[in-house]
């Protein structure tokens, strides 16, 4: 067998491979041998016709099997015998194949990118720190106030005001007859949240326990159900029962009713301000990281493979389509189908790969490893804020298969520390809501900016398309040729 390795685009390996002819009749043989004593042929029993007739009689099945496992076979020799470390499953193309001649084929094969990083230190990035502040602590117990409300039946007054829980029954029609889902009894609708179409709720405000009241709505235009988009109808609102919300007093008893190991307010405070301050800390360094990484990346170009790209474009596509249906929107209504959203996070997701690369790859040329003390001090530091054990932290993270995760994020931070140090770094100091709206203003315009890269490579692609329809229009149009590689392809295709 002869092999030829070139390096290809996109961290791939490209093998011409030559197989002698002989190797394939062994093969063929060996199928035929299998194939024998089961082999159905009219005039003969069973398992008894002769070796040549079934080798003419099965040879489209023979041939198509012993070729695959033949090319097969010798792309796996040919990646072992060059040290080729594959990471996704090989390519086949330009398979030639005829009768008592050599069998050629091309094998591509994604592998893992050689890294050179020239230069990763002396770069310039900017670096907020995020300061908690006891507004930030008062707003977050309010959060956790409303969080903990109860509804307690209305007992000084006796009608519906917003904020309040109506139990109610309804029924809706449209021209008089009662329509699919507008009917219930014992609802409890919470007025302020914007749980019914516009106007209902609206309409339950002032009505009294007991009384029954016609609200005359419209559906909206672009409500999901073409039976009801944009029609008049009726609904018959009786009230039952007023709640009004009852929010929890803040003091020790608040407190240790959110966090049972809480020893007071004092304490949860104290809990409060580390969480805050640890997620926004988590923040700023994820963008200043990103800030360094992306000019090693810039200033030490390299390809990245394929199945990399793919697999992370697909977790952001995921991620992405997902966040629609859990707003109940169905993203392909809309005209959105998951290639499409792919398509979008192309870029995005190979610089991400990019960026992984790097960091694995500053771990390796600075000897930093992620030490047993490094997960220690990582699941206590989790455990405390979570209000916790170790022991039932680290149950769960294996449970959920997540200490590969966990290593990897320790990996990052350590990296990360590292890279500060031998970088330059510009900090500044925000408080909580300037951050919030400073993310907010950045992702916006990220937004945007991926938004305008999406609509300028589709431009991209449907030149490109239109480019090769007129190609092949003209192609179309030339006087055809028989040529040797026409046959080869012919031959090919009986191969299969």
């Amino acid at each position: 067998m002869k092999v030829q390795v070139n390096d290809a685009e996109h961290s791939q390996k490209e093998l011409v491979v030559e197989i002698p002819y002989e190797v394939f009749q062994e093969a063929a043989d060996k199928e035929l041998d299998a194939l024998l004593p089961k082999a159905k042929i009219h005039g003969f029993r069973p398992g008894k016709a002769p070796r040549e007739v079934a080798r003419k009689q099965f040879s489209h099945q023979i041939k198509s099997q012993a070729i695959e496992k033949v090319i097969n076979k010798a792309a796996q020799d040919a990646m072992t015998s060059n040290n080729i470390v594959p990471i996704s499953q090989a390519h086949i193309s330009d398979v030639v194949f005829e009768d008592d001649k050599p069998i050629t084929f091309t094998a591509r094969v994604d592998v893992f990118p050689t890294l050179n990083l020239e230069k990763y230190k002396d770069f310039s990035f900017k670096k907020i720190d995020v300061e908690i502040t006891d507004k930030d602590i008062e707003d977050a117990l309010v959060s956790l106030q409303e969080r903990d409300v109860t509804y307690e039946p209305v007992e000084n007054r006796d009608a519906v005001i917003a904020g309040d829980v109506a139990v109610i029954d309804f029924e809706g029609k449209k021209d008089g007859v009662a329509f699919e889902g507008g009917t219930a009894k014992g609802f409890s609708l919470n007025i302020g949240n914007g749980q019914f179409i516009p106007g209902f709720e609206d309409g339950v405000i002032g009505m009294k326990k007991g009384e029954t009241k016609d609200l005359n709505l419209t559906f909206p235009n672009e409500y999901n159900n073409a039976d009801l988009a944009g029609k008049d109808v009726v609904f018959t609102v009786t009230v039952q029962e007023i709640k009004e919300k009852v929010k929890p007093e803040i003091n020790d008893d608040f407190a240790r009713d959110i966090d049972p190991n809480s020893k007071g307010l004092d304490d949860l405070k104290a809990k409060l301000k580390r969480g805050l301050q640890q997620e926004a800390d988590r923040a700023t360094q994820v963008e200043a990281f990103g800030q360094i990484l992306e000019q090693i990346v810039k200033e030490n170009p390299f390809d990245v493979p394929y199945s990399f790209v793919k697999e992370q474009t697909d977790r952001l596509a995921y991620n992405a389509m997902n966040q629609f249906y859990q707003m109940g929107v169905n993203p392909e209504q809309l005209g959105i189908s998951f290639e499409m959203m792919a398509q979008r996070y192309v870029e995005q997701a190979k610089e991400q790969v990019k960026q992984a690369l790097v960091i694995n790859e500053v771990a390796k040329l600075e000897n930093i490893v992620v030490e047993n003390e490094d997960i220690d001090t990582y699941l206590s530091f989790h455990a405390e804020l979570q209000s916790r054990t170790v022991e039932e932290l680290k149950k769960e993270l294996e449970a959920q298969m997540q200490v590969d995760a966990v290593r990897n994020e320790v990996l990052g931070d350590k990296v990360y520390k590292y890279l500060a140090g031998v970088n330059k770094c510009e900090a500044s100091k925000m408080g909580k809501q300037e951050y919030e709206a400073h993310k907010l203003a950045e992702q916006a315009k990220n937004q945007a900016k991926a938004q305008e890269d999406a609509e300028s490579q589709e431009k991209v692609e449907k030149k490109k398309s239109t480019k090769k329809a007129a190609e092949e229009g003209e192609s179309e149009a030339k006087p055809k040729k028989t040529t040797a590689r026409k046959t080869n392809k012919k031959k090919e295709s009986d191969a299969e």
